[in-house]
């Protein structure tokens, strides 16, 4: 396979355990499956095995993964896999590729795959019934599923029980792009308010062109802030805590300069009640996110939460 990138991350190794298990038919060729039905399955395994390959949000026919269809697109231009009309065939034969032979994880897809035949809207009403939360926003599960199992779909989401205004923050260091959105759904966020300066990254899915694609098919706003964020240059030199606090000092003396962005927020804050700002660092205290949220909750007594 002269050319050929071999996947580096295990959960791309996995979709190619995945379809080597396909059956052999009579002329030869390996039997593909359908793009629908690997995210069926690779869902019901993920929460089987308890793997961290991949996390889901419910989308238009259920539990689906943007890294996935992300990662099916690199191994089709690397070569391992070919698609035709949405379904995937394996293209290049594993077995002599040493990642593949000393995977303990290729065994255990090999026993677990052939215990679980199901594919097509019979897979996707199983999914559905063990995991209801996934079929939130299901354009199908009226015709697959009864009214009970409807109900439970409903319920897999809190209910709003009043119109308290809550101003949750949220940042996407090492988690899943999917793990991310679950956050905002399952606690009912109307409003995400990005408040870096420059709303690009290198991690997949956090870019604004991709939120603001996403979000809204998920009942979610998107908005930038950039006059609410901190220059790159700024931070550049961040090393220690101290070195935190000194920049946070500095943002918290300027920050009711910054008017404007102060004013659009609570602008957002007010008319749509839950709203989340969100920027990189995963604990608060390390992002100006947090800077933001006390002046809001001690300024305008707004109930704060950190996901």
């Amino acid at each position: 396979m002269s050319g050929t990138k071999r996947p580096v991350y295990h959960r791309q190794r996995l979709l190619l355990y995945f379809l080597e298990n396909l059956p052999v038919g009579q002329s030869g060729e390996r039997s593909g499956l359908a793009k629908s039905d690997l995210q069926k399955l690779l869902l019901l395994y993920c929460k089987d095995m308890g793997s961290r390959h991949y996390d889901f949000v419910p989308w238009d026919y259920g539990g689906y993964s943007f890294q996935c269809d992300n990662d099916l697109t690199w191994l089709e231009k690397q070569g391992w896999i070919k698609t035709r009309n949405n379904v995937l065939f394996l293209n290049q034969m594993i077995d002599g590729e040493r990642w593949a032979t000393e995977s303990e994880e290729r065994e255990t897809v090999r026993h677990w795959f052939f215990r679980h035949p199901w594919r097509g809207d019979e897979l996707v009403a199983r999914t559905y019934r063990l995991h209801p939360y996934h079929a939130l926003h299901s354009k199908m599960k009226e015709q697959l599923l009864n009214a009970e199992e409807l109900a439970r779909v409903e319920r897999s989401v809190d209910a709003i029980e009043n119109d308290e205004v809550i101003v949750f923050t949220l940042g996407y260091e090492g988690i899943h792009f999917e793990t991310y959105l679950n956050k905002l759904i399952s606690n009912r966020v109307a409003v995400l308010c990005d408040v870096r300066c420059n709303p690009l990254s290198y991690k997949f899915g956090f870019s604004a062109p991709m939120l603001s694609r996403v979000l809204p098919k998920l009942n979610l706003e998107y908005r930038h802030f950039p006059e609410l964020g901190i220059l790159s240059e700024k931070r550049r030199s961040l090393h220690s805590k101290a070195n935190y606090e000194v920049l946070f000092n500095d943002y918290r003396e300027n920050l009711a300069n910054r008017r404007e962005g102060l004013k659009r927020l609570m602008q957002v804050i007010e008319s749509k009640r839950r709203v989340a700002l969100t920027c990189f660092e995963a604990n608060h205290q390390y992002c100006h996110r947090h800077c933001i949220s006390d002046f809001l909750k001690n300024k305008y007594y707004y109930k704060v939460e950190h996901l």
